[in-house]
């Protein structure tokens, strides 16, 4: 079995809000690395679709396909992080994660379950720390 780590954050914003931040490429740069002028998105949400995040003066980008789209439910996405080096993008095995949107009482609880083949702890906790650096801001952006 995959390790995998799993957080959740309730941003201050009905389902559909939320669905949208995360389903298309406005939405995402509204929160996923914001604050870095030279972020690029790109989303297609639909079942086969792609995604990609690219900040490429930081060297760094996220890219996929969707597996599983069930509007405002549930995102599924396999999550392949690269780094760019001479500009030409460096590829890690490919994760999968899954998404799930619930409302609750003052918004939408967002829970993420990111699995992965990483093989240590240092790893885990890497992607930990990035996924709590973005839901950080999705939730600030949100209450913003």
């Amino acid at each position: 079995m995959n390790p995998s780590l799993s957080m959740d954050r309730v941003v201050t914003a009905d389902v559909q809000a939320v669905w949208r931040a995360w389903t298309t490429t406005a939405g995402l740069a509204t929160w996923w690395w914001h604050t870095w002028p030279d972020t690029r998105y790109q989303a297609d949400a639909v079942e086969g679709g792609s995604y990609r995040i690219e900040a490429a003066e930081h060297g760094i980008g996220v890219r996929g396909t969707y597996l599983a789209v069930d509007e405002p439910h549930r995102l599924s996405f396999s999550w392949v992080w690269y780094e760019l080096r001479e500009g030409v993008a460096v590829d890690e095995p490919a994760d999968q994660v899954e998404v799930t949107f619930a409302p609750e009482e003052g918004g939408t609880r967002v829970r993420v379950v990111h699995t992965g083949p990483w093989t240590s702890e240092q790893a885990a906790e890497n992607y930990r720390q990035g996924w709590s650096f973005v839901l950080d801001a999705l939730t600030r952006e949100s209450a913003g």
